[in-house]
């Protein structure tokens, strides 16, 4: 049972029209559904699969994209919806005090003990020590320096030569 559909009839929108929406689109899916419309209305691919296959795509996403620009029509067709998802544990506004403060090199941070005491006295939230941390460490890629104790016995003029004499500064 090969059904043939006649695209060039059920896009509705002309070549140079679909020219220009391709032009204007920013997001890569966007783009993708453009070039489909505009394979399929020039004839430059004749069947759903060949235009998957260009985009790198499944065929029944091709056919989920054709679905819904005919039942819906081209506005909801290159609507991006936001996933849903749960929000972030520390807002956004105590993030960008804490990478604020991060960025101050005479106010820093010493301790990750430190930052957890500062969001509390200036924003009113208390969140976990291991929370901070990995917000710190590993989204804003922070790591705290702190000098460590230097041995009693070291001779200062030695360790002017070493980083005279070392390749690195």
């Amino acid at each position: 049972m090969n059904r043939k559909v006649n695209y060039q009839e059920k896009i509705d929108l002309t070549l140079e029209e679909l020219k220009t929406l391709l032009s204007q689109q920013k997001s890569l899916i966007n783009r993708q559904k453009i070039q489909t419309l505009y394979w399929l209305k020039t004839g430059y691919s004749q069947s759903v699969t060949d235009v998957a296959l260009r985009l790198g795509v499944h065929r029944t996403t091709v056919h989920r994209w054709l679905k819904q620009y005919s039942e819906e029509g081209l506005k909801k067709f290159l609507e991006i919806r936001l996933r849903p998802g749960r929000p972030r544990v520390i807002p956004p506004e105590v993030i960008r005090g804490i990478e604020h403060k991060l960025n101050q090199e005479t106010t820093g941070f010493k301790s990750y003990k430190e930052i957890e005491k500062w969001v509390e006295e200036n924003y009113q939230i208390s969140r976990k020590y291991q929370t901070l941390h990995h917000q710190v460490r590993y989204r804003l890629q922070a790591k705290l320096k702190t000098p460590r104790r230097s041995s009693i016995k070291k001779n200062p003029l030695e360790e002017t030569e070493l980083k005279k004499n070392s390749k690195i500064s």
